[in-house]
């Protein structure tokens, strides 16, 4: 099936970028760990990660991927006119925010950490203003990955962040560490891999003969569209980030080290959302957008039963891991130097309440993206802020007692929220239906997950001496793999057995 082996090739090149993540997140807490230097630089990388999240990603694909589409199945010259308003239009409004933000960052960083102490803010301000033009050449990433996602270039785009890493890292190994302790070198290195980033698409993107040049932008019916599209799809995605703004102002209240925790934990329960939803959602909106156009209502709404059956593969056993196994995996792979043992239970305990909420979070972005190949990018705004408002509440009731344990669970519980209201307004709108083959899934996948329980949990108990050892990293990291492949060859294989895992249709072009 092109759906599942298009996503999985996306899938690859996103579980490379993420290994690479993690080997720059190992570097910083071995390095800088949970102190307030930390603090503050997880609060310059959030500013402008925030605005990334609306300018670029789902928001922008949501808008450019279908028009972009449309323009270049009839006329290629176009097509590439349209790249070029947009390019321009993209640069002109960013620029002119870098500027804003850069002269009013101290307000900024007050409204986002009020609970921040002196020395955080200042060290805040200071990372936030070297990190923050990141914003215009990620989005600029986002428009050429964008393009050549549209021609079926899938890894291309998807292997980008593998180079941004790569950067971050290098420039880290290659730095004393003491003057690494100060993260002034990590601030700078993370605005130089959003210019790998963009020079990682670009290239290609040239010798397909896109090249785009800084123009006034035309007023003409694609634009207007895109842009009809666009602010929609970025004040929703804006509601979604006031609630990651809301979870770090909270997080601001709470003993230092609080915003530290919650960006372990979300580097971790991240992974099975960009291997799932990043590679679903790159590759669903453009075959959705298609087969609305061409009323090809069966193939749409198979899809996307298909769709939701690769993320629940994924996402089940992954929540399942994450919950039960935070405690090891935190610690053997965050917790040496400044990263103590207190930060690990911490960050376990932060990380298993954000993967309650798994699949929902998956879950939302088919449904979102079913609505938006339908071009309805209202709707999806609308769901968002009664989540946001069924997450501000739960913080505050849950803080109290949970602390960023109670911040987590908040953001789950909403999330599942989001995700039930959205599947029902589709329902209603009979833009989805759940076919006989995926209800038989749901209910053959519990078996391999409850298999997968009970092998983790023998294991466990088999290898915890060794996950505790002092005799070096290496035997604790030996220890984690037995435990998690044990568990992963204990799913793979039952989910084969149950008929659950399909690789000719995983192949299949």
């Amino acid at each position: 099936m092109r759906l599942v082996s298009s996503a999985l090739n996306v899938a690859f090149f996103t579980i490379v970028s993420r290994l690479t993540g993690f080997l720059r997140d190992i570097l910083m807490a071995q390095y800088i760990g949970t102190s307030k230097v930390m603090d503050a630089l997880v609060i310059a990388i959030k500013i402008p990660s925030f605005l990334r999240r609306i300018f670029a990603e789902g928001a922008f694909n949501s808008s450019f991927v279908p028009i972009y589409s449309s323009i270049y199945i009839h006329q290629k010259s176009e097509a590439k006119e349209f790249i070029k308003d947009v390019f321009s239009l993209m640069t002109g409004i960013l620029l002119l925010l870098i500027a804003i933000f850069e002269i009013f960052m101290p307000f900024i960083v007050t409204i986002m950490v009020p609970g921040a102490g002196q020395d955080v803010f200042l060290l805040a301000v200071s990372f936030s203003r070297i990190t923050f033009p990141f914003i215009l050449l990620i989005s600029l990433t986002a428009l050429f990955s964008g393009v050549l996602n549209t021609h079926d270039r899938f890894c291309a785009a998807a292997s980008s962040q593998i180079a941004g890493n790569l950067f971050i890292v290098f420039i880290m190994k290659m730095v004393d560490p003491l003057i690494i302790t100060n993260g002034s070198v990590v601030a700078v290195a993370i605005m130089g891999s959003g210019v790998v980033q963009l020079l990682w698409v670009l290239v290609p993107c040239y010798f397909m003969g896109i090249r785009p040049s800084i123009r006034k932008p035309r007023k003409n019916q694609a634009m207007q569209s895109f842009a009809k599209r666009m602010i929609p799809a970025a004040v929703g995605s804006g509601v979604l980030q006031i609630n990651l703004f809301i979870d770090t102002i909270i997080a601001s209240l709470l003993p230092m080290g609080t915003i530290s925790y919650l960006y372990y934990a979300d580097r971790l329960y991240h992974l099975p959302i960009s291997i799932t939803g990043t590679a679903l959602g790159t590759v669903l909106l453009p075959m959705l957008s298609r087969q609305w156009r061409e009323n090809n209502v069966e193939g749409a709404m198979h899809n996307q039963n298909r769709a939701i059956e690769f993320a629940m593969l994924i996402t089940l056993p992954a929540m399942l891991g994450l919950i039960y196994l935070a405690y090891p995996l935190v610690m053997v792979i965050f917790e040496r130097g400044a990263f103590d043992h207190a930060s690990s239970i911490a960050t376990a305990q932060t990380l298993a309440g954000f993967a309650t909420g798994l699949p929902a979070y998956i879950l939302i972005k088919i449904f979102n993206t079913s609505f938006f190949a339908r071009q309805d990018t209202i709707t999806p705004i609308k769901v968002a802020l009664l989540g946001m408002l069924v997450n501000v509440v739960l913080n505050f009731i849950l803080i109290y007692k949970l602390k960023h344990l109670g911040i987590a669970l908040a953001t789950s519980i909403a999330s599942w929220f989001n995700a039930i209201v959205l599947v029902y307004l589709l329902k209603k709108r009979q833009f989805i239906h759940f076919d006989l083959a995926l209800w038989r899934f749901l209910a053959k996948i519990i078996v391999p997950c409850i298999i997968t329980f009970l092998v983790l949990f023998l294991v466990k108990s088999q290898v915890a001496p060794y996950l505790q050892s002092d005799d070096g990293i290496h035997i604790r990291a030996m220890a984690l793999g037995v435990l998690v492949g044990s568990g992963l060859f204990a799913y793979v294989l039952s989910a084969w057995y149950s008929g659950l895992l399909r690789f000719k249709e995983y192949i299949a072009t």
